[in-house]
């Protein structure tokens, strides 16, 4: 990664209705953002360090270094949002501070002076250089470092005046945390396996010779460090329960503790010791002296004030009402025949398949799923991946054939089968099953073998052009302390199983862990995979291994590249058009697709009379109530009356039932990580569980595009689907559907495909910088009128960020400055979110609570989710049953605390999920229950799936309540939600863009039922 310099910090200023859009405020001047100044007297995991004289606390309050008399008072502000400055260490001189930065794209090591100025980079490469502590002497900084890159992090030390460096430790454990003795002469660490730090060890510098200090208990954890003046005793923090302490032992009687902190959410730092009986520590929010005599623990106040800008811009509109015919952009996985004359590809949920330079030809009919289209060796065979009989498997599909319907499965499997590859002698197929694993299936036989152990979601398989290698694109993490790392190449041998990592290019990665690659030629010299969003090849040897360097063929962005069958073409994807490349030559070939689809809105004047109406807002429900429909919006809603309006078609009798918006589900993703294996029946289940409306958050960004418009079009069922292509992330990366950035040509190639795409939303990841996450919140903002978010709360604020995906997850830095380890979030928090403007989605992870409705997982429609996730469920069901839950529902009533604070402040929260990483079926509605069982009222919680994300995304003119001129996104529950928060989950009948369907049709593919039949029975619709 390159930003303008790595030595010098930048400063910068502080079926559903297709989504059409008719203004995307590409080009337009957006009015000025609205700054305003939030001053907040707590801290979320602060930490601190503090001037020799013992006069001046620097401290890093939400990622912001400032400082302030260690009486307490007012806080200067010392660096910037950019500048991403945390883990302060003063040295004993005064004279600098030494601090982490991620502002090159990796944690470096910096110092400057205690005033904020006199900036310097001591660190630099491609390594993480953590939790710097100067030496007594002033002339060395001690580390935390991943710079071996052997797989764990070692203690290293740096000169500050020469940049020289030393690595101390070197164990297959990891080691971080390093803390000086008085003298110079020890260095005392953590160590332990990933985060699970077990104990303190201390290395003498003259001999090498490492003791151990401190032991954990065994089911604890033990972090941050620190000695006493007189290099007697240590300081550190301990993790066991729920709650974190800070402990100190002397350390000539090993881990005996001798004084435990009073607070019961230490955050994870050094503690600064001011004489041998008393020290600073941060806990619970607050800068503690305590002393270690008589024991009292005093807060010192304070005030700082942080700078929030909220951008003013125009919004993406979209015409909810359009029947005009589209371009379809969706096209998902096209794969080149070999003799360079034909693509199949998937797009509106079919099968196609098109002899270039003529019109494509659909070869299925039918709302199945379908995936991974490829070509045997000889051209005459397509394998392709479809779930009509039930499970989504892989079929054979003869190409001089009309249609698909004498296909037969390769080998039928109740497990999934996905990402077919051939081998070049045509008798073997590659796939993968939803744990990750990839098998090998003989195709005349059906006979399947294992081939690779799971990996976390692995790319497509392809065969070496001998037959004898398979190639994978894998995560490949650089330590287990933090789970990212590079999409590398892992090469499977077939005969001994021997796998081999290899990288596209030092410390590069394969774009994504999708349809990126690799693929080898078929005539076996090389390998093509995108990196850097571009199209490159690399030479391989005769076993198939990369035995050169890679070569750039394009200047485009890329995506899932396939051969020709005699290697002189690639066929891609470039921002929705497919384009030939000539391998020799390099000239590009743009390749028409002439395939349009038009979104699907019904004609007809519905009635529904229910007996309770809640409209999406407020505490009040209305009885007896008539709702027209017209076509697919709300017309009027009045006092029922025996005599319907003229022209009414249909009437519905929702008796005993309540009529309701339709769920909005806002934290979901549908075309990434479990989806996948789901196929047919992921919409389904959040349809028949009431979830009209979704927002997909980082997803395969041709699969989204091809499920929004198969859901717009009908020909798949689903609900209103708000897409988002894969997150914009760093140079390190975890999930399939990241996108690594390396360079900032890359960061902008990666926003016009966005653009030019079509997106509704753009994801900003983990290890993105937040200079980067700028220039993408305003491309965002000004070039796709579209909203950003990311698991950070700084940028959110400081930057003009719209919202967070969470209101805590994954975080570069190991600590979250929106919720602690233990769960709590403090004033800071709930001041910055409600009074910043900006929302955030609450995923609460609550599978604690299917202990108290065990018929969540007996429902019936569980039958139309993939037996494993039913499994996963009736497991979560088990568990919650069978085991401890304390600590699991203390976490969840701390975030219901924080979420109740900021509601009451009038802040935006909005419900969701993760799903599928939880179960995209039951747990939007844990969610609520979660909100209810904690103290809110029920139509407070439903507001955060309703009237709360519609005022979120501006979208308040079409959804969010059931009212005039409104779309037709509703659903009939069972009982009163707004007495019995269960209620919500008892959903009959689903009437999206106004198509109503009862549950048990739309389970029909996948399971029979009679839910809702006696309210809304299937009726034939006019298209």
């Amino acid at each position: 990664m390159h930003l303008a310099s790595r030595r010098t910090l930048t400063a910068h200023a502080f079926v559903s209705a297709f989504l059409l859009t008719v203004f995307a405020a590409a080009g337009h001047a957006a009015p000025p953002a609205k700054p305003k100044l939030i001053t907040i007297s707590e801290g979320t995991d602060t930490q601190i360090t503090v001037s020799p004289d013992h006069k001046i606390i620097i401290a890093d309050l939400q990622g912001l270094l400032f400082s302030m008399p260690i009486t307490g008072g007012s806080a200067k502000q010392l660096t910037t949002p950019e500048q991403e400055a945390s883990h302060p260490d003063w040295s004993s001189k005064g004279d600098l501070v030494a601090f982490q930065s991620y502002s090159g794209g990796t944690f470096h090591i910096w110092t400057m002076h205690p005033d904020g100025s006199g900036l310097k980079q001591i660190t630099t490469g491609h390594g993480d250089d953590r939790e710097p502590r100067i030496s007594p002497d002033g002339k060395q900084i001690a580390f935390a470092s991943d710079r071996a890159f052997k797989g764990s992090y070692d203690i290293w030390t740096v000169d500050i005046a020469t940049g020289a460096l030393k690595q101390l430790t070197s164990s297959e454990a990891d080691e971080f945390g390093p803390a000086w003795s008085p003298d110079g002469s020890q260095i005392a660490f953590v160590s332990g396996t990933g985060i699970q730090g077990k104990t303190i060890e201390a290395i003498t510098l003259a001999t090498g010779k490492q003791t151990t200090a401190v032991t954990s208990i065994p089911a604890g954890r033990v972090e941050a460090p620190s000695f006493s003046p007189d290099g007697k005793s240590l300081a550190y923090v301990q993790f066991h329960g729920v709650g974190m302490f800070m402990n100190t032992a002397e350390l000539n009687i090993t881990g005996a503790t001798t004084y435990t902190g009073k607070a019961e959410d230490t955050f994870p730092f050094p503690a600064v010791w001011l004489s041998g009986t008393e020290l600073l520590y941060t806990a619970d929010g607050h800068i503690l002296r305590t002393s270690l005599s008589d024991k009292p623990e005093t807060p010192i106040p304070f005030t700082a004030t942080i700078k929030s800008i909220r951008p003013q811009y125009p919004h993406k509109a979209y015409d909810f009402d359009a029947t005009t015919a589209h371009q379809v952009k969706g096209i998902y996985a096209p794969a080149l025949s070999p003799d360079g004359k034909q693509i199949a590809f998937v797009a509106l949920n079919q099968l196609y398949l098109m002899t270039i330079g003529s019109a494509p030809v659909a070869l299925t009919h039918d709302t199945f799923y379908k995936q991974g289209p490829a070509w045997s060796p000889d051209g005459k065979t397509l394998a392709y991946v479809s779930d009509r009989d039930g499970i989504e498997n892989i079929y054979l599909h003869d190409t001089s054939a009309p249609d698909t319907s004498a296909d037969k499965q390769v080998s039928p499997s109740k497990t999934a089968q996905i990402m077919p590859a051939w081998s070049p002698d045509g008798k073997l197929i590659a796939f993968q099953d939803q744990t990750g694993a990839t098998l090998l299936v003989d195709v005349t036989t059906g006979a399947t073998r294992p081939l690779a152990p799971l990996t976390f979601f692995p790319g497509r398989p392809a065969f070496s052009a001998n037959g004898k290698t398979v190639a994978i694109a894998t995560i490949k993490p650089y330590t287990k302390r933090f789970r990212e790392g590079t999409s590398s190449i892992l090469t499977v041998d077939l005969a001994t199983g021997k796998t081999e990592f290899f990288a596209p290019a030092p410390f590069e990665s394969i774009t994504t862990r999708t349809e990126d690659g690799p693929i080898y030629s078929p005539n076996g010299k090389e390998m093509a995979f995108v990196m850097d969003d571009l199209l490159y090849t690399m030479p391989v040897d005769a076993a198939g291994h990369p035995s050169g360097t890679a070569v750039k063929l394009n200047d485009e962005t890329t995506d899932a590249p396939t051969w020709s069958g005699d290697s002189s073409k690639l066929l891609y994807l470039n921002n929705g058009e497919l384009k030939l490349i000539n391998r020799a030559t390099g000239a590009v070939t743009p390749v028409p697709l002439t395939l349009t689809f038009t979104p699907a809105k019904p004609q007809q004047k519905l009635l529904i009379h229910a007996t309770r109406f809640w409209k999406g807002s407020g505490p009040d429900e209305q009885t007896d109530v008539d709702i027209l429909v017209t076509d697919n919006r709300i017309t009027s809603v009045t006092p029922h009356s025996s005599t319907p309006p003229a022209g009414v078609t249909r009437t519905i009798e929702a008796a005993d039932s309540t009529v309701m918006p339709g769920l909005f589900e806002n934290h979901a993703h549908p075309d990434s990580d479990n989806s996948i294996y789901y196929g047919d029946r992921m919409g389904r289940l959040w349809l028949i569980y009431g979830v009209t409306e979704l927002r997909g958050i980082a997803d395969n960004a041709y699969r989204a595009l091809q499920h929004r418009e198969a859901y717009t079009s009908g020909a798949a069922i689903g609900p209103r689907l708000f897409t988002t292509a894969e997150a914009v992330d760093g140079e390190r990366v975890y999930y399939p559907m990241m996108i690594p950035t390396t360079s900032e040509a890359q960061l902008h190639r990666e926003f016009d495909r966005l653009k030019a795409l079509d997106f509704d939303f753009v994801k900003l990841y983990v290890r993105l910088p937040y200079a980067w996450a700028e220039q993408g919140i305003q491309f965002a903002h000004s070039q796709m009128g579209v909203e950003t978010a990311s698991h950070y709360l700084l940028p959110a604020v400081a930057l003009g960020e719209d919202g967070m995906s969470h209101l805590s997850a994954t975080a570069r830095t190991g600590w979250a400055y929106s919720r602690s380890l233990t769960g709590k979030s403090y004033s800071d928090v709930t001041t910055l979110l409600p009074e910043s403007g900006m929302w955030t989605i609450s995923t609460t992870f609550a599978q604690a609570q299917y202990g108290e409705d065990p018929s969540m997982a007996t429902d019936p429609r569980q039958s139309v989710s993939p037996p494993w996730e039913n499994a996963r469920l009736k497991l979560s069901l088990h568990t919650a049953q069978t085991t401890d839950q304390a600590s699991a529902y203390q976490h969840l009533k701390d975030e219901e605390a924080t979420i109740t604070k900021v509601l009451n402040a009038n802040g935006l929260i909005l419900a969701g999920t993760d799903s599928p990483l939880d179960l995209p079926s039951t747990s939007l509605h844990l969610n609520l229950r979660a909100q209810v069982k904690y103290g809110r009222a029920p139509w407070q919680a439903l507001e955060t799936a309703t009237i709360l994300p519609a005022k979120a995304y501006g979208l308040t003119k079409d959804l969010g309540t059931i009212e005039p001129g409104h779309l037709a996104d509703l659903i009939i529950v069972s009982g009163n939600p707004l007495k019995n928060i269960n209620d919500t989950a008892r959903v009959q009948c689903v009437m999206k863009n106004g198509q109503l369907q009862s549950v048990a049709t739309i389970m029909a593919p996948f399971a029979k039922s009679t839910i809702g039949d006696d309210i809304c029975p299937t009726t034939p619709q006019k298209p």
